[in-house]
């Protein structure tokens, strides 16, 4: 015979594992907003688009218990040492998510200084709000710009906060993620991070009697996003073709790279996954500890691998303490929690916009003048655009991160919407601006969109 046990256990596995199915598959095709419903909390996001980056804030008006584990080997928190003091009073206001590695943390400070003037207006000045702050590396390689979420994001993302939403995808604190580069081939230039591919922000809510959880996560990892059915989730920067191997086959195939075991890193490294368990179940802080260790360690299922010496991985978990359930252990809320996080990682990956059309007709030579130039990128790169007998082509010079090697010529294949893609695995596409049709390309966009990376003709 079943003990109660047992059939909650029962209950959560065919409901998690047949619900979240469908789930999963519907936010890989397109980019999403979770809704459900939770009180004393508001989640805000703000973005700057010359990044672009982001911050994400969720919002605790009335305070929360918080605890935390903190295993990446690369980590940047603020505040983060609180939540190992034991406190079971509810010390936690605001916990925000950044993009901008070590910079990004200002944003956290903006929260803060934001609630100083809500409370301010209330009449309540003497209050000190409590916030923790995470980051992601979201700059380096993968984009030129250099801006990074500040205090005037921070109190932008807090006073857009609204309750019971939570953008999935490029939003926020994933508007630049990116994960999987631990598998990237080495020694083969640009066209190696072709299978760089983008992540994001994700979420996955529960409720179990009167209990309610939430998941939200950022992944930015070193590792590959895994399904249930132990298939990579993405593996291609600009393509969702769906032919990703399995990570046994990806496992079986990789080659130990030299450049992961250096000794010589200089300054953060690149990858993070941050993570945000909330709940209303009252429990003590020992178990709320042991809810946030948990679940962090089942987190290596959908990431692989997970917590590396080069990943800041940061959960932090919370309870508004509003409710008791008497029928839902500790080790229960934290088995259901964990299978909760696994679909917020799922949900994570964005919505890739379909590629352009290569066209058959070729531009005549007349018309491929108004795009020949030299566009600027920050940092000094350069991107030289030429008329090769009536074939546009691109060389770079400097620095060409993920996207050109230096000195190499590129083929720009004209499509639709007067858009090109770049001959080369990757399949960036190239956008050229102009006031006017007709006119001269004032500026360059590689990958329109939700990364998009600018550049100024000279």
């Amino acid at each position: 015979m079943l003990n109660r046990r047992s059939i909650i256990i029962i209950t959560l596995l065919v409901g998690f594992f047949y619900s979240s199915k469908g789930q999963t598959n519907k936010w890989l095709r397109k980019d999403s907003t979770l809704k459900f419903e939770f009180s004393d909390m508001s989640i805000g996001v703000a973005e700057n688009e010359e990044g672009p980056t982001g911050t994400t804030v969720f919002y605790f008006p009335k305070g929360v218990m918080a605890a935390g584990d903190i295993r990446g080997g690369a980590t940047g928190t603020l505040n983060s040492s609180v939540v190992a003091n034991a406190y079971e009073d509810r010390k936690i206001n605001a916990v925000v998510f950044s993009g901008g590695s070590w910079f990004g943390l200002s944003a956290a400070t903006g929260v803060a200084n934001e609630i100083k003037n809500i409370n301010a207006k209330e009449g309540n000045v003497d209050r000190v709000p409590g916030v923790l702050g995470a980051i992601i590396f979201d700059i380096g390689r993968r984009r030129f710009s250099r801006i990074t979420p500040d205090d005037e994001l921070g109190r932008a993302a807090l006073n857009s906060a609204k309750p019971n939403w939570f953008p999935l995808g490029a939003k926020g604190a994933g508007r630049f993620a990116m994960q999987g580069s631990y598998y990237i081939p080495e020694d083969k230039g640009a066209d190696s991070y072709a299978s760089f591919p983008h992540s994001g922000q994700g979420g996955a809510f529960a409720t179990i009697g009167k209990t309610k959880i939430a998941v939200f996560t950022v992944v930015n990892a070193l590792g590959a996003i895994v399904d249930r059915n132990g298939k990579v989730v993405r593996c291609h920067r600009n393509s969702t073709d769906g032919n990703c191997p399995t990570i046994e086959e990806l496992i079986k195939s990789f080659k130990i790279s030299k450049q992961l075991n250096s000794k010589d890193t200089i300054g953060p490294t690149e990858n993070t996954t941050l993570t945000l368990v909330v709940t209303n179940q009252k429990m003590p802080f020992w178990a709320l500890q042991r809810l946030a260790t948990q679940v962090h360690t089942s987190m290596g299922r959908g990431i692989q691998p997970f917590a590396t010496q080069f990943d800041g991985d940061v959960l932090y978990a919370v309870t508004t303490n509003e409710i008791d359930n008497p029928n839902l252990s500790p080790i229960d809320l934290s088995f259901a929690a964990s299978e909760l996080a696994w679909d917020a990682i799922l949900n994570s990956v964005p919505q890739i916009p379909t590629l352009p059309k290569v066209t058959e007709s070729i531009n005549k030579p007349k018309s491929l003048k108004q795009y020949v130039g030299i566009y600027n990128f920050y940092g000094g790169g350069q991107l030289v655009v030429s008329d090769n007998n009536s074939v546009l082509t691109a060389k770079f010079k400097g620095n060409g991160r993920i996207y050109f090697d230096e000195n190499r010529e590129y083929q720009l294949k004209p499509c639709d919407n007067g858009l090109f893609i770049i001959d080369a695995p990757a399949q960036d596409v190239i956008r050229f601006n102009q006031l006017k049709e007709g006119t001269n390309a004032t500026s360059i966009t590689i990958n329109p969109g939700a990364w998009h990376i600018e550049a100024i003709r000279n």
